[in-house]
């Protein structure tokens, strides 16, 4: 099992990717927040990006956080970007149709715009956004805050969906284009980068309860069949033994060390972070310092 600072540094190969998913609710912005502030203090240029539509980021490090990628103010070397889907999918359909343009004729535009409506078409977008912003130049570190499990799975699937894309764009023929072939490379790489457990550290981030512990674990399940690792588990909202000082907070923090030995079998081989509960909600660089130092102070 790999030390957890291991896994949030650069590798020797190249930039580290930190990815943390799970159930809604669960903590998993501000687990990248801390995570990506924690490198920037290490003295890693590092990247926060966001594809949850719902874009807690900016509220986390008390930030606005933009579509293009800026600096958060307060931490040197941290720098912060979200994915807007829409501008994204309007984006990527008007780069598809303007090439369409050149090779097929209206009718078959036409049939084009219609089967580029799906959602499907959402999907491929923003995994087109996330790629052009994971490829920056110049970063050691790049966290991503993804959206709740259902969807960053169909994220992360979305390259062997990509034949069915090429069909579209193809239109009438069999051809693929050179824009497509340069397009499928960029997301073989990516897909690529995913399953190198040297450049990319996958995470879930979960409270100690069933629901997101079963959640959680069957989707560690789909990612492992396609080639995705999980290396870090996330157990959030922890109630620590100084806490519990009256009979209600002793039975969950029983109940809680119950749910933790269940999460070490469930992932078996993956480094466990344990992140207490706080007296109040993490809202800004000082309170993002303060947990950084109670959950990372006596790491390397």
């Amino acid at each position: 099992m790999a030390d957890i600072e291991s896994l949030l540094r650069p590798s020797t190969n190249g930039a580290r990717q930190v990815f943390f998913a799970g159930k809604g609710g669960v903590g998993k912005t501000t687990m990248a927040c801390l995570t990506a502030v924690h490198a920037a203090r290490k003295g890693y240029r590092t990247l926060l990006l966001t594809t949850d539509p719902a874009a807690h980021t900016g509220s986390v490090l008390g930030k606005t956080v933009g579509d293009q990628v800026g600096p958060v103010d307060g931490v040197p070397g941290l720098f912060a970007a979200k994915i807007d889907q829409k501008q994204a999918t309007e984006e990527y359909k008007k780069g598809i149709l303007d090439d369409a343009r050149t090779r097929f004729d209206e009718d078959t535009i036409r049939t084009m715009t219609e089967e580029l409506a799906s959602p499907c078409t959402e999907e491929m977008a923003a995994f087109q956004r996330f790629i052009d912003l994971s490829n920056t130049e110049g970063f050691d570190v790049f966290v991503f805050d993804t959206a709740p499990t259902g969807h960053t799975m169909r994220l992360l699937e979305l390259p062997l969906d990509w034949s069915e894309q090429i069909r579209i764009k193809a239109g009438v023929t069999q051809a693929m284009s050179a824009g497509d072939r340069v397009q499928k490379d960029r997301f073989d790489r990516a897909f690529s980068t995913m399953r190198d457990p040297e450049l990319t550290t996958f995470s879930f981030v979960m409270y100690p309860e069933s629901t997101p512990i079963l959640e959680a674990y069957r989707a560690s399940q789909e990612l492992a069949a396609i080639g995705v690792a999980t290396q870090l588990v996330v157990a959030n909202l922890l109630i620590a033994e100084e806490q519990a000082t009256t009979p209600f907070f002793q039975k969950r923090r029983q109940l809680q060390l119950g749910y933790l030995d269940d999460m070490r079998r469930r992932f078996a081989g993956a480094a466990l972070l344990m992140v207490p509960m706080m007296d109040s909600d993490i809202r800004g660089i000082d309170k993002l310092d303060l947990l950084d130092r109670i959950v990372f102070g006596g790491m390397g």
